[in-house]
């Protein structure tokens, strides 16, 4: 999506290679609390998971001069060390100081070192041991109403297989993994329903899941959620954003929305694997869902994917079952689809991670459920299928939303008539590299993204023009905080 994070992170090492996550800033930290002079580490396992991994988290924890407790809530910079696993850092929302999760497939001592670079405190270093870990190392869960996925640690090196029980006691064998294995997904369930599953491995008695219930069947969507102007909407629970919740009007953004004729807006629900609608912000967010559908306007959940992992994407599937305190729903799911380690760069998988999230999600959800993929711009960006799996995003989503932003993306401001030659290109493109006629909502720019500040309100209109007359569906736009009265009234201006 390119925009600044609203969370305050710090950087990962995974593998024991530093490759640092995004660059803090150059100011210093910024505490509630007096200023750190040591940092302590809080470990603990968060047990196995049904991709099969062993899952430990690790907290940085600091203190001032007086041994009192402090928290840095922007510009420090950590380095997380490890040789025994994949380990990814999580947004300080989430644990409420910089962590990471280390994750693996293998039984045995873990250990992770945290180098504190700003400030400067050293390296702490702690150990566990995933033999002596508690809980069940077989677990299945159901990822959404069409998918329960099952996992076991350690890896099966040999053979493993996978019988079902349904709800009325008939056995089904789902799946005979040669080699090594540690989930499997089963895809074959129906909403609602109560299935165990039995596994059977190498040289290991057979282990039988506690009964999993699917979902029910989402709300059901259309492709005409997805169509007409909309607007991204984002937002965080750390006080010292801009975008904190608190900050939030739910009267004013519906009026707004209203005025501006926009058909939805995709709001922002996970970062990841952190759900960011907490109980303190989940008044404030619905109000404004709520206030939308009051309108007929409607509100797309909007995920940004950091990992293909089992939890990342039950983020996803909460996003579609997600329901106001009065009962609205939303009207669907867009999930950012992105390079870079704030995205799914970090994953294991590359750049394949890019499309099986979307492939899992589809697996999940059903064929028929409203998926929009977030999707960079091929044209402006200068990528091919080499680079970014376009026709296999294709395959599973419902609407590519490219992320068309014209300024951002040049050296030198734009002009009405070059944004439309721009756009043109990025819809063709796209078409082109994803191989089918899949519906497109261009993703436009009002932010001053980029050198070249925010679009003028005759570029707003420009692009709205070229994007009905090439046969978008709609266009939406990034992102609403950064809006100015100008855009706002050529979106008022315009009829889609």
């Amino acid at each position: 999506m390119f925009f600044a994070l609203p969370v305050l992170f710090s950087a990962l090492v995974a593998q024991a290679t530093p490759t640092p996550a995004p660059a803090p800033t150059s100011t210093a930290p910024v505490y509630f609390g007096n200023p750190a002079t040591r940092m302590t580490l809080e470990a603990r396992p968060l047990g196995f998971d049904p991709d099969g991994n062993a899952r430990w988290l690790v907290i940085s924890k600091f203190f001032d001069a007086q041994g009192k407790p402090t928290r840095i809530m922007a510009n420090s910079d950590l380095d997380y060390v490890s040789k025994d696993g994949y380990v990814q850092w999580q947004t300080r929302l989430r644990y409420g100081q910089p962590a990471a999760i280390l994750k693996t497939h293998n039984n045995g001592p873990l250990t992770m070192t945290v180098r504190a670079n700003t400030p400067k405190l050293g390296s702490v270093t702690v150990r566990t041991d995933t033999r002596t870990w508690n809980g069940s190392r077989v677990v299945a869960e159901a990822l959404g109403p069409h998918a329960v996925q099952i996992g076991w640690f350690p890896q099966e090196r040999k053979l493993a297989r996978v019988i079902r029980i349904d709800g009325a006691g008939a056995r089904k064998t789902v799946a005979v993994i040669a080699g090594p294995s540690s989930t499997y997904r089963d895809t074959t369930v129906q909403p609602g329903r109560h299935y165990r599953y039995i596994l059977y491995r190498n040289d290991r008695a057979p282990v039988t899941t506690a009964p999993v219930a699917t979902l029910a069947a989402p709300p059901l969507t259309s492709l005409a959620n997805a169509s007409g102007t909309a607007m991204w909407l984002y937002f965080t629970s750390n006080p010292l954003d801009t975008i904190y919740y608190k900050h939030l009007e739910p009267a004013k953004i519906v009026a707004q929305a209203v005025s501006a004729h926009l058909h939805y807006v995709e709001l922002r629900t996970a970062y990841g694997a952190y759900w960011e609608i907490t109980p303190e912000a989940k008044p404030t967010i619905d109000a404004i869902i709520d206030g939308l559908a009051a309108h007929g306007i409607g509100t797309i959940g909007w995920t940004v994917p950091r990992d293909t992992t089992f939890e990342d994407l039950r983020t996803s599937v909460r996003t579609a079952y997600y329901r106001t305190a009065k009962g609205t729903p939303l009207t669907g799911v867009a999930i950012d689809i992105e390079r870079g380690d704030e995205f799914m760069g970090g994953d294991p998988q590359g750049l394949n991670a890019l499309w099986m999230y979307a492939q899992y999600l589809r697996q999940a959800m059903g064929p028929s459920y409203l998926i929009a993929a977030n999707v960079e711009d091929p044209y402006l960006e200068h990528l091919n299928n080499q680079k970014y799996p376009y026709p296999q995003i294709a395959r599973f989503v419902s609407v590519l939303q490219p992320m068309s932003y014209w300024r951002m993306m040049r050296r030198t401001p734009t002009t009405p008539a070059q944004v439309k030659v721009l756009l043109k290109g990025s819809y063709d493109r796209l078409l082109y590299l994803s191989g089918r006629k899949l519906p497109v909502s261009i993703g436009g720019q009002t932010a001053a993204e980029g050198r070249n500040g925010n679009p003028p309100a005759d570029e707003i209109t420009a692009s709205l023009q070229v994007s009905k007359e090439l046969g978008a569906i709609g266009e939406i736009f990034f992102a609403w905080d950064g809006t100015q009265p100008d855009q706002w009234n050529a979106l008022e201006r315009y009829s889609w």
